[in-house]
């Protein structure tokens, strides 16, 4: 009798075990997801801290959600060839998702990729780089903020008459910039004087020249000048003009301000867009967002350089920051 209890009461607990795992004899779904690994490729233009922000942002989505995943990271070192490289080696591993930081590398991915979602992030205008497929979405760091940059420039330094832009004619982010920034300037009556370069070497010659011709410089999200900021703010503040730049890490390496977006917020958005796509949502029923919170950031070492008071009522709200 204690034989045949001991052999029933067996059956009952591997029963109610097995229950925990299956729900009228399907395996719990939740549980499923918990222990499946995604196969995830995270392609980067270049180095430099926004992109590096959208990064973190985007895997700390999956860490937040308890999502596996196995992120394969790759850099392009700032060479088009490479980004299509990656590409095309993220499709023949068979990715589960694939995340393209800044604009170069998300085209690359695009036009490599149909069968596979591909997300986006630190892209200024999808549609004119045609990004946009069906199978794509993702972040933009687009913002309506030239204007109010401008007007914030003429404040702290009301004699400025010619502004100097420093950009990569190829890339076709900053293009979109360059072209706002001549259009709002033009509103303002301010002279812009355009500067393009096509590598780094370029950099230094450029950067002086475009500092004795003009006021004060005007920097795009535009990644290769992005990755010169040290030297750039470096022989702004030599010349004591001031360098306006369109995002805030960019601020942190020297130069005097921005009404920029937080990158780590956008990536994680980005992030957030990838899981609702590997749960189970069409990519095709997520449009792609862009961020509308702007923040002022002020480099307070660089503005006492300047000659400038941290405490001028154009700064109120700022948060400051320096090396």
């Amino acid at each position: 009798m204690k034989k045949i209890l001991l052999i029933m009461m067996s059956m009952l607990m591997l029963a109610c075990g097995n229950s925990n795992d299956t729900v009228n004899g399907k395996k719990d779904s939740k549980d499923s997801e918990n222990k499946q690994v995604y196969k995830i490729g995270i392609t980067q233009f270049m180095e430099h801290p926004s992109l590096n922000l959208a990064k973190e942002g985007f895997k700390a989505a999956f860490k937040e959600a308890g999502i596996n995943a196995e992120f394969d990271e790759k850099n392009a070192n700032g060479e088009v060839t490479n980004a299509n490289l990656i590409a095309t080696n993220y499709k023949a591993d068979k990715k589960d998702l694939v995340f393209g930081i800044a604009t170069p590398s998300a085209q690359a991915l695009v036009n490599n990729i149909s069968d596979i979602p591909v997300l986006f992030s630190a892209v200024t205008d999808p549609a004119s780089a045609k990004l946009l497929n069906s199978n794509v979405t993702g972040t933009s760091d687009k913002l309506e903020n030239v204007a109010a940059q401008l007007d914030l420039l003429l404040k702290i330094k009301p004699g400025v008459k010619k502004i100097g832009v420093l950009y990569n004619p190829s890339e076709q982010n900053s293009v979109v910039q360059v072209q706002e920034i001549q259009k709002i300037a033009k509103q303002k009556n301010i002279e812009v004087v355009l500067q393009g370069i096509n590598n780094f070497g370029e950099l230094a010659q450029a950067t002086k020249n475009l500092l004795g011709s003009t006021d004060a410089l005007y920097l795009p999200t535009d990644n290769l000048v992005v990755s010169g900021m040290n030297l750039i703010a470096s022989e702004a503040v030599n010349a004591k003009k001031p360098v306006v730049v369109s995002e805030n890490s960019s601020v942190k390496e020297g130069a005097l301000f921005t009404m920029g977006l937080d990158y780590y917020a956008l990536g994680k958005r980005t992030g957030e867009m990838a899981i609702e796509i590997l749960k189970g949502k069409p990519v095709s029923q997520i449009p792609f967002e862009t961020s509308k919170q702007m923040k002022l950031y002020v480099n307070s070492k660089t503005a006492q350089a300047l000659g400038l008071d941290v405490k001028n009522p154009a700064f109120n709200g700022a948060e400051f920051v320096g090396k």
